[in-house]
């Protein structure tokens, strides 16, 4: 047998007054009740670790005891050994914590919302089991709540659990680490995440249940039946060939408990196909589910890394607290809001309040709610996919069934897919802007390609090779004239991921009429006239050492971009507004605006970034003196004159969408060019 350290359990004073700390079959410790127990029980004035029960103490007996009979115990007990192990944490909490009063049992903190117990969607009766009972942990205890508990209700608690993972425990986004989820997976962003497996050594799996959505799903076994899915996890969701589709519920019947998996107290788990089944058969209505598709899952000690650093925090709470939150979500919660007032929740029943309020309103927070947008709503938010190749026989989930695909919507697939392969080809020699619209496709990811100024290199059958102009790095190579001495440092530009064989992965760009008089470089195409040329180290050495060229003639550029023909050309996205062909006649003053631009530090990173936008704004306009964007200045909450169906607008605030854009992109250089996230 092995014990599980209890965190945070500073002092053990009480616990050795109730007799939890056990020496039985050589374990010393507090330990978590395993999700079966198959030992038998016998009835004892001593309290096994692995056998903790709040009216009656027992102590579980090895396979060798002969002797009881008693039937084995499980998560599914009457009571629930998380609530008692939580009374003792409770407890402990206030002996060194001053005394603070709860909110009233029936009100939720901070919104004002009463709960009604009689009409909440999905819980069936639990909750007049549990709280019409005297017998709730909250009546019987006798201890003072510890300062930042603040329960729902008398039988409902949470607490922080250090770093104990354990099926039916809950992740909580974390709001510590400098680099957090607001460029990248927005929807781990204070996430809560319960547990639903875990093997330190092998997998942890949980699903979020704090991301609702108005997707549905078809039912392929009851006819005219659809089922509200949400997202439960970037793994095997609804984009997969296969998604993996969790359906929690808090049924007590023979029926769907046979047929379920016990997470805690009052919350199993089946599958689609189950639930379908249990619908078919009459025992449970749609209702009594809630569908997640996709699963977060952490291979062997990921998780306990990640909590190191501090990237989750870890939560035990009860089965009433969660589903109410549930019940809630599932009753007019906008999408939009991305279930940020759970995670709020969560952590002022933990005692974190004051970190969740520091934070509250923050650029990840505005990303989270546009990820919302776009991936929660029925009909999406607008923003297209970037680089990610959606399987196209499930699309965004909406309204399938497991089997409902046939020839004629695979050749209409087949056809659709052949048309983006032959879109209109872009040559080599081509500058492109990224698209002007208001929100940004680039706003969710590649963040890097916001207002970005690409030149095609190569464009052949395969694909489109090309690279980024507008984003100097923190690296420069230093020229010196033909006399030896220093003569400018010129700065080394990020062109994109990629290095392509055969492909010089350092190019040198000039666009002046004079060098390529000279003979210095080359196009591009054979047809291009003018425009940008490019040469190698050598070529450019050369010519500035014998005074034919100034360092600041040239861009330095290290790295490419690919876009395969297969998956998503680059010439679709040209033809679906993604980019824009810059004018010929643009192109040496986007160039000239672009040379001013230095190598990337913490000093130049503004001038740098309004060059580069100055550039992308020359390239379609022509004219460098056009109006500078406005940045509105973000605020809290709702503010004057506020609309809400204000598409310019984050959902539920006053940050405009294409403000949050300018800002995200800032802070991918800050983080992946310049190494500094909390710089932007």
């Amino acid at each position: 047998m092995r014990s599980t350290v209890m965190q945070p359990l500073s002092h053990v004073k009480l616990v050795l007054a109730l007799h939890v700390i056990a020496v039985f079959d050589g374990v010393v410790g507090f330990s978590a009740l395993p999700a079966a127990i198959t030992h038998e029980t016998t009835t004892s004035s001593f309290v096994s670790p692995h056998s903790m029960r709040f009216h009656h103490v027992h102590f579980a007996k090895t396979s060798d005891d002969s002797e009881g009979d008693e039937a084995p115990l499980s998560d599914s007990d009457d009571e629930d050994w998380r609530a008692f192990r939580a009374k003792l944490v409770l407890s402990e909490g206030t002996a060194s914590g001053s005394p603070s009063s709860s909110s009233s049992p029936t009100e939720r903190p901070g919104d004002g919302l009463i709960v009604d117990d009689s009409d909440l969607d999905g819980i069936g009766a639990v909750f007049s089991d549990s709280e019409g009972s005297s017998g709730s942990i909250a009546s019987q205890s006798k201890f003072v709540l510890p300062p930042g508990f603040t329960p729902l209700d008398p039988s409902q608690w949470a607490y922080d659990s250090g770093k104990v993972i354990e099926k039916g425990a809950v992740i909580l986004g974390g709001v510590e680490q400098d680099f957090g989820f607001g460029l990248r997976q927005q929807y781990f962003h204070k996430a809560v995440i319960l547990v639903i497996d875990h093997d330190e050594n092998k997998f942890t799996k949980g699903i979020i249940l704090n991301r609702p959505s108005e997707k549905v799903l078809a039912d392929d076994v009851n006819k005219g039946v659809e089922w509200r899915v949400w997202f439960g996890g970037d793994v095997q969701g609804l984009d997969s060939i296969l998604p993996d589709i969790v359906c929690l519920h808090s049924l007590k019947s023979e029926e769907a408990t046979i047929v379920s998996e016990i997470v805690m107290k009052d919350i199993q788990w089946t599958t689609f196909a189950n639930a379908k089944s249990l619908v078919k058969r009459g025992v449970a209505s749609v209702q009594d589910f809630w569908l997640f598709a996709g699963y977060a899952g952490w291979g062997p000690k990921q998780l306990s890394g990640e909590l190191d650093r501090k990237s989750w925090y870890m939560c035990a709470t009860d089965s009433q607290t969660l589903l109410k939150e549930l019940a809630r979500q599932s009753s007019g919660v906008d999408p939009r809001d991305a279930g940020l007032q759970t995670w709020e929740l969560l952590m002022n029943m933990i005692g974190r309040g004051e970190k969740a309020t520091q934070v509250s309103g923050q650029f990840d927070d505005l990303m989270l709610k546009e990820w919302g947008r776009g991936n929660l709503l029925l009909k999406g938010g607008g923003y297209n996919d970037i680089g990610v190749a959606k399987n196209p026989l499930w699309g965004a989930g909406v309204g399938f069934s497991e089997m409902d695909m046939n020839e004629e919507s695979v050749d209409s697939l087949m056809k659709q897919a052949k048309g983006l392969i032959t879109a209109d080809e872009l040559t080599a020699g081509t500058l492109l802007r990224a698209s002007s619209a208001e929100r940004s496709p680039f706003l969710l990811q590649k963040q890097e390609f916001h207002k970005s100024l690409v030149l095609i290199v190569i464009e052949n059958e395969k694909g489109t090779v090309g690279i980024m102009l507008n984003h100097p790095a923190a690296k420069g190579l230093e020229v010196k004239n033909n006399r030896g001495e220093r003569s400018s440092i010129i700065p080394l530009r990020y062109g994109g991921d990629f290095s392509v064989k055969g492909v010089n992965p350092v190019m040198w760009l000039h666009c002046s009429q004079q060098l390529r008089d000279s003979g210095v470089g080359t196009p591009f195409a054979e047809h291009q006239h003018g425009g940008i040329y490019v040469c190698n180290q050598d070529e450019a050495v050369d010519a500035i050492s014998r005074n034919a060229a100034e360092p600041h003639n040239f861009l330095v550029v290290s790295g490419l971009c690919v876009w395969p023909k297969l998956g998503g050309s680059l010439g679709s996205e040209v033809k679906k507004g993604i980019f824009e062909v810059v004018p010929q006649s643009n192109i040496e003053h986007v160039f000239q605006i672009l040379q001013k631009q230095k190598v990337l530090s913490a000093g130049s990173l503004d001038t740098n970034v309004q060059l580069s936008q100055d550039a992308w704004r020359e390239a379609a306009t022509g004219n460098s003196a056009a109006k500078p964007e406005t940045s509105d200045v973000l605020t809290v909450g709702i503010g004057e004159g506020f609309d809400e169906e204000d598409d310019s607008f984050v959902f539920n605030s006053s940050k405009k969408v294409s403000d949050l854009a300018n800002d995200a992109l800032k802070k991918w250089i800050a983080t992946f060019l310049l190494g500094s996230p909390t710089l932007a």
